[in-house]
């Protein structure tokens, strides 16, 4: 009984607190969530009576974090490629004269790491050893890993 005073007293100084140090037009929202804490404090032991677990569901809360390195990782490659299919785009307006349509596939290793570019698939020409080779200088790749459609 003697825990269960002293933290619903914690609870109010820490609110009188909060409402004390908070700038003027954050002391209604303050009010509200430090209310809503001293409320769980004073019903937390009638809860324990009855088996009610009023704090139930905040454990998955916590479980459920998202892997930032992996959306991080993501939107790094998706740019990448976009620059890469841009690149190809406009090297075949300037170089040959043609408008086309590129897509690129970048290698990715199973740490996650970018090694260079995997496939190119090109839409709106008729290719061609030149155009074929000079790809090929340009971003590394074989031959064989270009295709035109």
């Amino acid at each position: 009984m003697r825990q269960y005073i002293i933290t619903i007293i914690g609870a109010t100084l820490l609110s009188a607190m909060a409402n004390i140090l908070s700038p003027g037009t954050w002391r209604k929202y303050i009010s509200v969530i430090t209310g809503f804490i001293i409320i769980s404090c004073i019903i937390s032991p009638v809860s324990n009576l009855i088996g009610a677990d009023i704090f139930s569901g905040f454990e998955d809360f916590y479980e459920e974090k998202t892997d930032y390195e992996a959306v991080e990782r993501n939107i790094i490659t998706d740019r990448l490629t976009q620059s890469v299919e841009e690149d190809i785009e406009e090297r075949f307006d300037k170089e040959f004269g043609e408008t086309v349509s590129a897509e690129a596939e970048l290698r990715i290793n199973g740490d996650g790491e970018i090694e260079g570019i995997d496939r190119i698939r090109i839409s709106g020409s008729d290719g061609g050893y030149e155009k074929t080779r000079r790809l090929c200088e340009i971003y590394g790749i074989n031959e064989d890993e270009v295709e035109y459609e």
